[in-house]
């Protein structure tokens, strides 16, 4: 029994490693795209921050945070929905991000109550 065990792990553990690399169990990986991109350098002043899913989430749930450089928090009022199909949030700065390295960090529930969370940094120079 114990070699019929171990014949079979590696085989769990690659069908793991393959579902991980495909996202599928990474609630990170329903994001498609952030803009700006992650590590991403853009112009500044920066107006708005978006994060783009591949299914529809519940906007009700959405909150995203900004931080500077130094930790200190940016105000970027409510996260709000763009469009109408549940795939788009957008945070809006109360002032356009002048030149500066910034860490967001986001969170929202899928449609079916999972939360999704993730975060990435840019720099507006």
């Amino acid at each position: 029994m114990a070699t019929r065990l171990h014949t079979v792990g590696p085989f769990v553990l690659a069908a793991f490693a393959t579902a991980l690399a495909n996202g599928a169990l990474s609630a990170a990986s329903q994001t498609v795209s952030t803009d700006p991109d992650a590590n991403a350098t853009v112009n500044a002043p920066l107006e708005m921050i978006h994060v783009l899913f591949h299914d529809p989430v519940d906007m009700k749930t959405a909150r995203m945070s900004v931080t500077d450089k130094n930790g200190k928090p940016v105000d970027v009022g409510q996260a709000m929905q763009m469009g109408t199909d549940g795939k788009l949030l957008m945070a809006m700065p109360k002032t356009p991000l002048p030149a500066g390295t910034y860490h967001v960090m986001w969170q929202v529930k899928q449609t079916n109550g999972s939360p999704l969370q993730g975060q990435f940094t840019f720099t507006a120079k």
